[in-house]
This record gives C-alpha cells, sequence and structure tokens, in this order.
C-alpha cells in the first residue's frame, strides 16, 4: 500500500500575506485536513502491527515511520489548538485564532472530541513501541472513534466557521446597501443645494443689473455664487458617476 506524500505548501501564499477572509478559509482548511492527517496516523501505525518479519525492512525504516506519526500528531495539535484560540507555529494571526475560539464557544462537545482524537493518536504512537495486540486494540480503537464522533466533530465545526463567513459577508452587503442609499440622499440633497444657490445667483445678477452702478459689488457676488453653485452640482455629478461605477465593477 502507498500513502499519498503530504501537501507540499512550501509554494503557497504565507497567511499573514492573504485577506482577512482568505485567511479564515485557510484556517477551516486546516481543521478540515485533519481528518485525512487521523487516517494517515492509522495506516502508519497498521504498517508497524503488519510488518513482515522477513522483509529487509530495518529499524531505520521503521524509525521513520514512527517519525511520521509524529508529523501527523503535530497535526492534529496544532487544529486542536487553533480552535482554542491559539497557534503553535504562530502562522495565523491572533485575530484569526481569537474568531476560531468566539465560534466553538458553544461547540464545546465537538471541541472535547478533537482534544480526544489527539490524546487517542498520542496513546497508538506511545503503542508502537510495546506491539503485538496492544498495538492491534489500539489501532482499532483508534479507527473507530476517528470514523465516526471525530469526523463528525471535525465536519461541525467547519460548517460552524463557515456560516458564520457567511452571516459577515451578508453584514457587510447589507452595510455597503445601507451606506449606499445614504450617499444617494447626501447627493441629491447636494444637487439640490446648488440649484437653489445658483437660483439665489441668478435673482442677485438681476437685481444688481436694475440698480445700476450701485449694485457692482452685489454683480460681483452673484457671480461667485454662480461658480459656487457650479461646482457644487459639477462635484455631485462625478461622485454619482464614480458610484455608478464602483457598482458595476461589483457586479
Amino acid at each position: 500500500m502507498i500513502i499519498a506524500p503530504p501537501i507540499d505548501r512550501s509554494s503557497a501564499i504565507p497567511v499573514q500575506d492573504l485577506t482577512l477572509n482568505a485567511q479564515r478559509r485557510a484556517a477551516i482548511d486546516t481543521l478540515a485536513t485533519t481528518r485525512a492527517t487521523v487516517i494517515r496516523c492509522g495506516l502508519f501505525g497498521t504498517y508497524l502491527f503488519r510488518q513482515n518479519p522477513n522483509t529487509t525492512d530495518g529499524e531505520e525504516v521503521r524509525q521513520s515511520w514512527v517519525a511520521e506519526m509524529e508529523i501527523q500528531y503535530g497535526f492534529i495539535a496544532r487544529a486542536c489548538a487553533l480552535v482554542g484560540g491559539r497557534d503553535p507555529t504562530g502562522e495565523f494571526p491572533q485575530e484569526i485564532c481569537a474568531w476560531l475560539a468566539h465560534c466553538t464557544r458553544n461547540n464545546a462537545a465537538e471541541v472535547a472530541i478533537l482534544n480526544e482524537m489527539l490524546r487517542l493518536t498520542r496513546k497508538l504512537i506511545d503503542t508502537t513501541l510495546i506491539g503485538g495486540r496492544s498495538l492491534e486494540k489500539m489501532l482499532i480503537e483508534h479507527a473507530v472513534y476517528g470514523r465516526t464522533p471525530f469526523f463528525d466533530a471535525v465536519s461541525i465545526l467547519c460548517d460552524v466557521f463557515w456560516i458564520d463567513i457567511d452571516q459577515k459577508r451578508h453584514a457587510e452587503v447589507q452595510r455597503a446597501q445601507e451606506n449606499d442609499v445614504a450617499l444617494g440622499v447626501t447627493l441629491k440633497r447636494l444637487e439640490h443645494i446648488g440649484r437653489h444657490v445658483r437660483l439665489v445667483s441668478l435673482n442677485a445678477s438681476v437685481e444688481a443689473a436694475r440698480v445700476g452702478d450701485a449694485g457692482k459689488g452685489l454683480g460681483v457676488i452673484a457671480q461667485e455664487f454662480k461658480s459656487l453653485a457650479e461646482e457644487i452640482q459639477h462635484l455631485a455629478h462625478s461622485a454619482r458617476e464614480n458610484t455608478r461605477g464602483a457598482e458595476k465593477l461589483e457586479k
């Protein structure tokens, strides 16, 4: 039997360089992959139990299998730490760790199952040093627990995280829509003010022309008000066009 090599993440973008939502998705993926990690650890344990005594594989190969199990244990331990609100590797920022812990605050049973799976994996690795029927019994216990309670618990927690992301996205869209409505009202009011100022400037110009030389000062002021009105309307129009352009890009 051949076990697929672990995923090569050497060329992956560092978590710190991802957006907040991308970091959340990466954290969920880290938890989700522990299901494959548990299977992998059990398979290596099975190799150790069923190793052919007549094989040429020596102690060096055996130790490499145990070392691989230790690596898988580390992955599970990290997942348990993440749902507890910290990342031992420091890869995920504390904001993401706090989010994971916040989401699982009502899922103590599932978190406990993750920690129990970690304990069983540790026990399985330690039992490989004893071998014999004790290892066989431990392999069965590890497989049964991993196949039902653990797999279900991981699925439930991943669903909790995805639901929270969807709710946050919905809230962000709702806030954006509310802001868009508020901006529309403000622009409409601004355009109204611009038209009103333009009308006032026009009336002032008419009055300045009526009184002749005495109204020259008023005429200058009227011209300034006209320029101001045109600028207000131009800015309001530009802002509305920019808003429409952003909406098209989002779609």
